[in-house]
């Protein structure tokens, strides 16, 4: 492939040169009109393009008329105009017919004309149909006119294009892989094997796995034989790139689809929903998990009497859709698992405990189940709380109410108290001053006292 591309390139070097040198003889001789590329090899089913150029020499050209002639079993035409253009204006629309095998291309140059070397006609793409060597040649009918009205026709010269159409690549080679067989479904081996059907005369085979369902391997040769595996790829959607070489040339590219998924689903827990009722003597136990790349596919669930540690009994896995009715009618201790498989065949697995005392009492590791009302074990430790609180708080207002009541009343017998002090102190003030008035009174009547003695005394006192 990469010698036919050098190939190419040097042909269209080659055949610009040609122009050029063709365009400086013309400007000698007279007009031409010139095919460019005028060489190259294409694949069959692929398009490519030509150009036709006018070459004036020297001359003011008022208009052309350029009719082309191709073989319609080995090429057919796309588009006759592509991109800019020399023509002022199109006396007639470009037209074609892939069944005749003819373009036709008139038009016209405005005021004066134009005087030019390698003025771009028009651009041309073609289809590729079928194997062989094929021409684009100019017919007899072109012209290059001077003058207006009818005009001279001064065409001196034309060149043709040669053109080799090869066939197509063969097709890669069938791909299958035993660890992955099925395009469509999820696996959770993530070492994936590939192998294919060994292409006769293959000279090696390119590949790559990567997650681009249109992905290319390089033109290097990376294995001999028709199988390879890898190991511990990402998980996701892959694709396995296949081409072979054949007589120097690189095939086409064969995909296969391989869907990974080694992780399993999202952590989950079984649970009931807060105070819902459950008709009956049973316990509606929800649960659910996610997987973000293949996605859940199914639940399993298996019910455990765990009452005797020593003789635990294992009920069959079972599948079941969320929720599950659990039948409280005996009593025990039970442990519900339940698996969650994701496409790819991973699973996490969820449990609950149940500790059922009767059809209307029992604990669960998620709460307790009374009658027909489930309340979880965060919804009891708030209410719990909130009964604390609340006893707290009466039993603060009893007491702070208490606690005032008494000061209350020490503070009314503190008052009594101090008027009784201020009635004791009144009290003994007026004793102080009775005891003062009665001292008083002793002194005064021991005055009298010796006041009458000395009375008396001096009355029987003998006279003398």
């Amino acid at each position: 492939m990469k010698h036919t591309k050098v190939k190419n390139k040097i042909l269209v070097v080659l055949s610009f040169l040609l122009i050029v040198i063709s365009a400086q003889s013309a400007k000698a001789d007279g007009a031409s009109l010139l095919i460019f590329p005028q060489t190259g090899s294409f694949t069959s089913g692929n398009t490519f393009e030509i150009s036709v150029f006018l070459n004036t020499g020297g001359n003011n050209v008022n208009a052309v008329e350029v009719d082309l002639q191709f073989d319609p079993q080995k090429l057919q035409v796309i588009s006759p105009t592509k991109g800019v253009s020399v023509i002022g204006e199109w006396i007639f629309p470009p037209s074609f017919s892939n069944t005749k095998g003819t373009i036709a291309l008139v038009g016209g140059f405005l005021k004066d004309g134009i005087n030019t070397s390698e003025g771009l006609i028009s651009t041309i793409v073609f289809e590729a149909v079928s194997p062989g060597t094929t021409e684009v040649t100019f017919l007899s009918s072109c012209k290059i006119l001077v003058g207006k009205e009818e005009g001279n026709n001064i065409l001196s010269s034309v060149n043709r294009g040669v053109y080799e159409i090869l066939p197509p690549p063969f097709k890669g080679p069938r791909v299958f892989s035993e660890t992955h067989p099925d395009q469509n479904k999820w696996y959770r081996n993530n070492s994936p094997s590939f192998n294919w059907e060994k292409v006769e005369g293959t000279e090696g085979y390119s590949f790559n796995l990567d997650d681009d369902p249109y992905g290319e391997p390089d033109n290097a040769i990376d294995s001999y034989s028709a199988s390879v595996s890898f190991e511990d790829v990402e998980d996701g959607i892959l694709y396995f790139h296949l081409k072979a070489r054949k007589n120097q040339i690189w095939g086409g590219t064969s995909h296969f689809k391989a869907n990974i998924d080694a992780t399993p689903p999202l952590d989950f827990e079984p649970y009931l929903e807060s105070f819902t009722f459950t008709p009956g003597n049973n316990l509606l136990i929800y649960f659910g998990s996610e997987d973000s790349l293949s996605g859940i596919d199914h639940y399993k669930i298996r019910i455990n009497n765990i009452s005797d540690p020593k003789n635990v009994i294992f009920s069959a896995w079972i599948r079941q859709d969320s929720p599950y009715s659990f039948p409280t009618d005996n009593s025990g201790n039970y442990e519900l698992e339940v698996r969650a498989f994701d496409k790819a065949g991973n699973y996490k697995e969820g449990k609950i405990q149940l500790k059922v005392i009767n059809p209307f009492f029992i604990i669960t590791s998620e709460g307790v189940q009374m009658k027909v009302i489930f309340i979880s074990w965060w919804q009891i430790y708030i209410l719990v709380t909130a009964i604390i609180l609340g006893l707290g708080f009466l039993i603060f207002s009893i007491i702070r109410r208490v606690r005032g009541d008494v000061r209350v009343e020490l503070q009314k017998e503190i008052k009594e108290a101090e008027k009784e002090i201020e009635d004791v102190k009144k009290a003994e003030e007026k004793l102080r001053k009775l005891r003062m008035k009665e001292e008083e009174a002793g002194r005064e009547w021991r005055r009298l006292k010796e006041d009458l003695e000395e009375k008396i005394g001096d009355k029987n006192k003998p006279k003398v």
